[in-house]
């Protein structure tokens, strides 16, 4: 028997040695991947570690990546007066009225936030049924018109709703934010509703009307619980457009008892300063909520909207 096979002479390569492939396509997805990945998470990534810095460390030079003496400060000025006044004695705080203020302006995104996501889900349930089931003169017409709403600019609005809202006493209100903002969720809302109750067969209703059921009976008994995906896709994206506006929020709101956290995040900025720590730290808090909401529903937010934005 020969000492040395043919598979491992001198110059010839076994099965496992020989080069494979190299299948560029992958490595360059996986590439593009890490790079997006880096863009879109290094600017928060940084945010969350400047909340645990001080002012002087925030602003240091060159940048430091990790906080070299990580403090919560950033955080217990919102909810201890004390370190607020220590830091206004200290000369180190140029906003200390407005750091005082952001527990109410979160108390008044999360109130606003949810009352409209609450008022889209119950008002446009009930208005998209009809487009739904129902073939009546101007349906089309009146369609379009809710869209046709979604394209106004904020800017030409701003002026005539101003001029209502302070007529029925909702300036500086938080229930007039409220009726602002379902004026450009609600279209959105009734659109999507309509085009997701399409879907579903017309078999349900019919056999829940067998069992007696009226038109309002068959769609909360049978119709809500299938088109679940759908109402909590747009109940988050209702939730997310309140929570994050504001321009209508800047305008409408000039006093601490109505502001959000968008218009307050602002305020930490001045002319005689930007507090970066507690900048930082409200942007943290701002942003933990719809994180939270898009986490643990995104298979519903995905199913929902894909559903219903596809079917006209």
């Amino acid at each position: 028997m020969s000492a040395t096979t043919p598979a491992m002479r001198a110059g010839s390569k076994g099965p496992l040695l020989q080069r494979l492939p190299i299948p560029w396509k992958q490595v360059f997805i996986y590439i593009a991947a890490i790079f997006t990945f880096i863009y879109l998470v290094g600017p928060f990534s940084w945010i969350v570690i400047s909340s645990f810095m001080t002012r002087e460390e925030a602003m240091s030079m060159p940048p430091h990546w990790l906080p070299e003496e990580p403090t919560l400060i950033n955080y217990q000025a919102y909810y201890n007066p004390d370190v607020i006044n220590s830091m206004l004695e200290e000369r180190r705080l140029t906003v200390g009225a407005v750091v005082g203020e952001v527990p109410l302006a979160l108390r008044n995104s999360i109130v606003v936030a949810f009352s409209v996501a609450f008022l889209n889900i119950v008002i446009g349930s009930l208005s998209a049924y009809p487009f739904a089931r129902t073939r009546f003169r101007g349906r089309t017409t009146l369609l379009v018109f809710y869209l046709l709403t979604r394209m106004v600019p904020a800017l030409a609005l701003i002026l005539p709703v101003y001029l209502v809202l302070r007529r029925i006493g909702a300036l500086n209100q938080v229930w007039g934010l409220i009726l602002m903002y379902l004026t450009f969720t609600l279209p959105y809302t009734v659109w999507i509703l309509k085009n997701y109750f399409q879907t579903i067969p017309r078999d349900l209703e019919d056999a829940a009307r067998v069992d007696r059921c009226n038109w309002l009976q068959a769609m909360i008994r049978v119709i809500l619980p299938v088109a679940l995906p759908g109402i909590v896709a747009v109940g988050i994206f209702s939730f997310m457009a309140s929570w994050g506006e504001f321009f209508y929020a800047m305008i409408l709101t000039q006093t601490p008892q109505a502001r959000t956290m968008p218009v307050l995040v602002a305020f930490l900025s001045n002319e005689l300063g930007t507090e970066y720590g507690f900048l930082t730290s409200a942007a943290v808090l701002a942003v933990i909520p719809p994180l939270v909401l898009a986490l643990f529903f995104q298979r519903m937010i995905i199913s929902g909207i894909g559903a219903g934005a596809v079917k006209g």
